[in-house]
């Protein structure tokens, strides 16, 4: 009875299939691991994004050595520079942290 053809036979396993199934289950790790991430992280720019109100401002031309830092302290003493200066960025699409003398800037109009 130990070959009878009603007998299940034995999975054996090549090298070949092996990787496979170790690739496989790699791929839905890391599906699930991407799927999560994003969930997570559009959920966190969604509570932290910015609201987009009209901010009433005014055109500057900026000075020779003056930043965005003194800009932000001279418009608004008593407020945080780094609060105005976000509110800068949002106003002036511009890429990088520096300034040219000369370029025009809306500045927000702070009371």
């Amino acid at each position: 009875m130990a070959n009878s053809p009603a007998s299940p036979a034995a999975l054996t396993l090549t090298n070949r299939g092996r990787t496979v199934i170790m690739v496989s289950a790699l791929i839905v790790a890391t599906s699930s691991f991407a799927a999560t991430f994003s969930a997570f992280n559009g959920a966190a720019a969604s509570t932290t994004s910015i609201s987009a109100a009209p901010v009433a401002a005014e055109e500057v031309i900026v000075q020779p050595g003056e930043s965005y830092w003194s800009i932000a302290r001279a418009i608004a003493p008593g407020r945080s520079p780094q609060d105005v200066i976000d509110q800068i960025h949002q106003l002036n699409p511009f890429e990088g942290s520096t300034l040219q003398a000369g370029t025009k800037i809306l500045v927000p109009l702070l009371k």
